[in-house]
């Protein structure tokens, strides 16, 4: 079954890679990690190329996220209406902890739903489209380095991910991290607001 998957991916060439990227970053529910694997596999890539590549997905899926943008931007009354209780409380989140929760998010299911977020809290869209960018062109740099180095196999990729717990705490503290020094940099910046 694989080897079809992949003899159908690589039929489609770079044009599906980036249709990949497009529907990932549309928010419609995709399996879009499983298949930028299987192109990594297929592509094989030096690091400079990936990089390269990695820019364009990125570009693919930051335009594709502006479908959810503006959709929270446009029909914010239709969704406060429904949701008033709990996007209100969605939104002072979003506000107190800052702009950077939309490239610290990407990564993760919940990136994508912050791109309603986003348009609903009326987001520059300037800001959102760099941290858009910052968030997901990691994601793209290492699925595609993933799936060159498990030759594009999804599953082996997930039963290594399973048969080793070290990746997982890894990426863990990798997020604990990201977070600590977003925090402090939060705290930082609340600080130097009131001394000015």
């Amino acid at each position: 079954m694989i080897e079809g998957i992949l003899a159908f991916l690589e039929s489609l060439g770079m044009k599906g890679l980036f249709s990949v990227m497009f529907l990932e970053g549309s928010s419609l529910p995709f399996p879009g990690v499983a298949l930028v694997i299987a192109y990594g596999g297929l592509l094989n890539h030096d690091l400079p190329a990936t990089a390269w590549l990695s820019a364009g997905l990125a570009a693919s899926y930051n335009l594709a996220c502006l479908i959810p943008y503006f959709l929270g931007n446009k029909f914010q009354n239709i969704f406060q209406r429904k949701f008033h209780k709990g996007l209100k409380k969605a939104s002072d989140l979003f506000r107190r902890y800052g702009i950077w929760s939309i490239a610290i998010s990407r990564p993760f299911g919940i990136g994508n739903y912050i791109s309603y977020l986003a348009g609903i809290s009326k987001i520059p869209l300037g800001k959102y489209a760099v941290l858009t960018f910052i968030g997901i062109y990691p994601w793209c740099f290492a699925m595609l380095r993933i799936g060159h180095y498990f030759n594009g196999n999804y599953e082996a990729f997930t039963s290594f991910m399973s048969a080793s717990p070290i990746p997982i705490y890894g990426y863990l503290a990798a997020a604990l991290g990201a977070a600590g020094i977003w925090l402090y940099l939060k705290a930082k910046s609340q600080n130097n607001k009131f001394k000015a």
